[in-house]
Order: structure tokens, then C-alpha cells, then sequence
């Protein structure tokens, strides 16, 4: 159990050190990080695993399983445009499966983490989670593709002129639809623990302040707005217990 605690501690410890380094590189100059390409699939691999950390083992699987369906979604969308639009992705998130590359699955399990972290505090029934969840991770890619597909250059849309900040519409109804699939999955268990909540405060707050130094405001503050509202319904939640945060 100890082992087990220092491994997250030290799995937080080194996603913060990568979040620091993200942040500043936007402030600082960029000669200050040479040779630091290796960092955009690695801080996305590092946040997937505190989304895992201290889950139940089924539970993880599940994560998992959500990360391979959002993964092999990419790859339809590669080879046919559909659900998402024409895009292609560059090299720079590393190794690559038919066009897609393989962080995507850690990617999905961290947008699927703060739907399920998020709908956990709200307490929804039953019937309206599939679309709570759905809208919740749609509203993150609001924040994310315009950053990605635009100044990050993670991936190029074959059209970039319309929609919104160059990402078609259509892309925002692919995520809806198969955040859809995701959500029917047997999810019964959530484990609210410091390790998810750092992942869903932090990563968006990177996002934020990546897309207002590029002068992606719209992006940015549908950013903001999510961020406030998961801050106010974790604090709110009777179910929230900072000593259980472990």
C-alpha cells in the first residue's frame, strides 16, 4: 500500500514538473527548453495515469476500453472522414497506427475522466447521463481542438477556413456522438480522489492559458467557464470530503 502511494505521489509529482514547464515556456524564451518535442505525448500519457491511479481494477478497465473506442473512432475518421471531418495528424505525438497516434487512447481516458469525475459529483439520474456526459466532454473539445488543430499543430483539418477557429462542426456532433458509445459503458464505480481532480483542474488551466497567449479567447473562456463550474459543483457536493482525497 505505501509502494503503491509513493508510485502516485511520484506520478503527480512528475505531471506537475511537466505542467510547470508548460506553463512557463509560454513566458519564458524558448531557448530556455531545446530538445523538448518529447514532452506533448508524454504529459498526456503521465495525466492518463492519475486519471487511473487509485481506481478499482474494473474501473480502470473500463477507462481503458473507453480509451480503444475513442482510439479506433480516430482511425475511422482518418480513413473515411467520418464522424469527425477530413483531418491528418502530424508527427509531433509521436509513434502513429494508421495515421493515428497511439497517445490518442491516454487522451480519451482523460476527457472521459472528467465526465465521469464531474457527472459523479452531480448526482444526475440515470437516464440523463448519457447526455450530461457527452455534453461535458464535447465542451472540453471546444476548449482543446481549436488549440491543437491551430497553433499547436497536433493535427491539420483538410478544410481550416470555416467552422469554428477552423474546426469544422461536424467534428464537435463526431465527439457527441461517440462520447455517446462511451457512456453506455457498465460505469457503477468512481473513486473522487486527489489524482483524477489535479488531472481535470490543471490540464484545462494549461489549455487555458495556451489558448489566451495565442489570442484564442472564445476557446479560452469556454475553458474558463468549465473549469468554474467543476470548482463550484466539487465544492458544493456533500459527497466532497477534502480528507478522503487520498
Amino acid at each position: 500500500m505505501i509502494i503503491k502511494k509513493i508510485l502516485s505521489l511520484s506520478i503527480l509529482a512528475f505531471f506537475l514538473v511537466l505542467f510547470a514547464g508548460g506553463i512557463l515556456i509560454q513566458f519564458l524564451s524558448p531557448e530556455m527548453f531545446k530538445n523538448t518535442e518529447w514532452t506533448p505525448p508524454v504529459f498526456i500519457l503521465v495525466a492518463s495515469l492519475l486519471c487511473l491511479v487509485n481506481q478499482k481494477k474494473r474501473t480502470i478497465y473500463l477507462l481503458l476500453l473507453a480509451g480503444i473506442i475513442g482510439f479506433f473512432s480516430e482511425i475511422i475518421g482518418i480513413i473515411t472522414g467520418f464522424p469527425y471531418g477530413e483531418y491528418n495528424y502530424t508527427s509531433k505525438l509521436g509513434i502513429q497506427v494508421m495515421g493515428v497516434p497511439v497517445v490518442l487512447i491516454c487522451a480519451w481516458i482523460i476527457v472521459t475522466n472528467l465526465a465521469l469525475d464531474l457527472t459523479s459529483f452531480l448526482r444526475i439520474r440515470k437516464i440523463f447521463f448519457p447526455f450530461v456526459f457527452s455534453s461535458i466532454t464535447t465542451s472540453y473539445d471546444l476548449l482543446i481542438d481549436p488549440l491543437m488543430s491551430g497553433p499547436l499543430n497536433y493535427w491539420i483539418w483538410a478544410d481550416s477556413t470555416g467552422g469554428f477557429y477552423g474546426v469544422p462542426i461536424e467534428n464537435f456532433f463526431g465527439w457527441f456522438l461517440v462520447s455517446l458509445f462511451i457512456s453506455i459503458l457498465p460505469w457503477k464505480t468512481w473513486n473522487n480522489s486527489l489524482f483524477p481532480i489535479s488531472v481535470n483542474l490543471l490540464l484545462p488551466i494549461f489549455f487555458i492559458t495556451t489558448s489566451l497567449t495565442n489570442k484564442l479567447y472564445l476557446p479560452g473562456i469556454i475553458g474558463i467557464l468549465m473549469i468554474s463550474f467543476y470548482i463550484i459543483v466539487i465544492l458544493r457536493s456533500n459527497s466532497f470530503k477534502p480528507d478522503n482525497l487520498s
